[in-house]
């Protein structure tokens, strides 16, 4: 199993993370308001990404569009290299057995067991971000602080709220997003003979944030709601879980809610998978080069 594989991929990340970061906050503050489960949250205060983002820049400051980046961080050198260590990790052994990278059936369950496992183990700090993004003043506690704040409220219960959502979320995103990159990518190559350049991974990691957002904004949504409520607040009404989410928000919000922070998230996903994905193939270039290799490892 390649160590560069989880090395490369969590850089990268990181990476794309920071880069993105102002774009996922205003995803975040989209998502959670018009809730009628809690009453601080059921005004529509922003309209729109590029409002959320001047209005936050305005009344809070520009720092706040980066509130919570070091968990943002903290979680994809973590997360991402988990998943993505998981899925090169995984494809370098298929193909080596004899396996075709454009192989669907395994690339998409690779993707998603990658996604699931990464984001089970991370929950806590996702749910760190989520609460700091969705806050309107700056968050002056440190990690650990953080962490003995909530384990003294909830108890590791209160660490991994949210944890299915974002399990189920993180295995529709994987299952679908990398699997996309590494077909669209091959068969550019392979097919219509393109070169392996700049211009194939644009068109690659572009198309593949696409389709992993519009499958996996139903449970980004149910997430980001999930994780955003204090389980010893009593005067709101607590979901049970992401059916839970999908059944009261289609009923009091209308089906179309799930989809709400749609386009800011596809505006930060697209830009995050760019980044990602170009900063990967530069650290396979590198491998390449410095420890001469024929081909890239993963």
């Amino acid at each position: 199993m390649p160590r560069e594989a989880f090395i490369y991929g969590g850089l990268s990340a990181v990476a794309a993370e920071v880069v993105s970061f102002p774009l996922d906050t205003s995803k975040i503050r989209l998502q959670i308001q018009g809730q009628l489960a809690d009453a601080n949250l059921t005004d529509i205060k922003y309209r729109g990404m590029s409002h959320t983002l001047f209005l936050v820049a305005q009344e809070e400051g520009m720092l706040s569009l980066y509130n919570g980046v070091k968990y943002a961080a903290l979680r994809q050198a973590t997360y991402g290299t988990i998943r993505f260590g998981i899925f090169f990790s995984g494809k370098s052994w298929w193909v080596s057995k004899g396996g075709k990278d454009t192989d669907l059936h395994f690339t998409v369950t690779l993707g998603a067991l990658g996604g699931a496992i990464s984001s089970l183990l991370t929950t806590p700090i996702d749910m760190f971000k989520v609460r700091s993004q969705s806050s309107q003043s700056t968050q002056n506690r440190s990690i650990i602080q953080s962490f003995y704040k909530v384990y003294q409220h909830a108890g590791i219960k209160g660490l991994y709220q949210g944890k299915w959502p974002n399990a189920k979320r993180a295995a529709l995103v994987n299952g679908v997003e990398i699997p996309s990159y590494v077909f669209l990518k091959s068969s550019l190559i392979n097919k219509f003979n393109q070169e392996d350049c700049f211009r194939t991974h644009l068109t690659s990691a572009t198309f593949a944030s696409l389709m992993g957002v519009m499958v996996s904004q139903p449970a980004d949504v149910a997430k980001t709601r999930i994780m955003h409520q204090r389980p010893h607040h009593t005067d709101i009404r607590h979901y049970k879980g992401f059916w839970d989410v999908v059944k009261y928000t289609a009923r009091t919000e209308g089906i179309s809610a799930m989809w709400k922070g749609v386009v800011p998230a596809w505006c930060r996903n697209g830009p995050w998978n760019i980044t990602f994905y170009l900063v990967l193939e530069q650290f396979r270039r590198f491998d390449m080069v410095f420890n001469k290799r024929d081909k890239p490892l993963f």
